[in-house]
């Protein structure tokens, strides 16, 4: 069952779909027309009987939602819910994790730069973990054709990160990750952009929960262009270390 729910910003959208579902992926979307459908297409083929596809279209101004309505219409497993405007990958998150119906949420680009074949793996590690992530920094991650700046930027910036928040996982920024649902339904994520992942690293270690990680192989994109801007990532990681460092050394709720 397909749906397309145009949410107004700041609501929860009101998206039915299959009951008792084992698995929701999710997948922000953004000018992705260039790889939409390749990505939909592998994803909904690797879904199991008691699992979908939610893509949730961030006011995308290509062809992104047409594509997307065409899927739609023939492969059931996929459903999308629709921003009406750009608000940002981590509004995109939020929206996802309260119109997901799967017990547990795994999260992934949707361009094709997460290997789709660690799905089931980490899957399978939320039997002991409220989270677990692909990370780039345990033996055998990796990034593979990743500009060697960004590279470099993600290294340094994680590595300071984890002291900073005393962090028991290596990667607190990766993208792909698979959550309870249960663990993070109940979460007021600040963040709207990029630096949600590090929000929502910090407030599930803040709410005690059990952490696991499996090795990553991170590639790049399959087509279409990367929205990363390292220059405009400087102040709302500001903005989020001053917020979320209190949270984490226990001096505000």
């Amino acid at each position: 069952m397909e749906v397309r729910d145009a949410a107004r910003p700041g609501d929860a959208p009101r998206v039915p779909a299959p009951a008792s579902l084992a698995v929701t992926v999710l997948a922000p979307a953004y000018n992705e027309e260039a790889v939409i459908e390749r990505f939909v297409r592998a994803v909904v083929d690797r879904l199991g009987e008691d699992a979908e596809l939610l893509v949730v279209d961030d006011g995308s101004a290509d062809e992104t939602g047409n594509i997307l309505d065409g899927l739609g219409e023939q492969l059931p497993r996929l459903r999308v819910v629709t921003h009406p405007e750009n608000r940002g990958m981590g509004a995109a998150l939020a929206t996802g994790f309260r119109a997901a119906e799967g017990q547990v949420i795994v999260t992934l680009d949707a361009d094709l730069s997460h290997p789709l074949d660690l799905v089931d793996e980490l899957v399978r590690r939320t039997e002991n973990a409220d989270a677990v992530f692909a990370s780039r920094f345990v033996p055998g991650g990796g990034m593979d054709g990743v500009p060697r700046l960004r590279a470099a930027v993600s290294v340094v910036g994680n590595r300071l990160l984890r002291v900073l928040f005393r962090a028991p996982v290596r990667d607190l920024t990766t993208g792909m990750r698979a959550y309870r649902a249960e663990a993070v339904r109940p979460l007021r994520l600040a963040g709207r952009g990029f630096e949600t992942q590090l929000e929502l690293t910090v407030r599930l270690l803040a709410a005690g929960k059990v952490f696991d990680e499996v090795p990553l192989r991170l590639g790049t994109r399959a087509a279409g262009y990367s929205k990363m801007n390292y220059v405009a990532l400087v102040r709302p990681y500001g903005l989020a270390l001053r917020r979320l460092l209190p949270l984490r050394w226990g001096r505000r709720s």
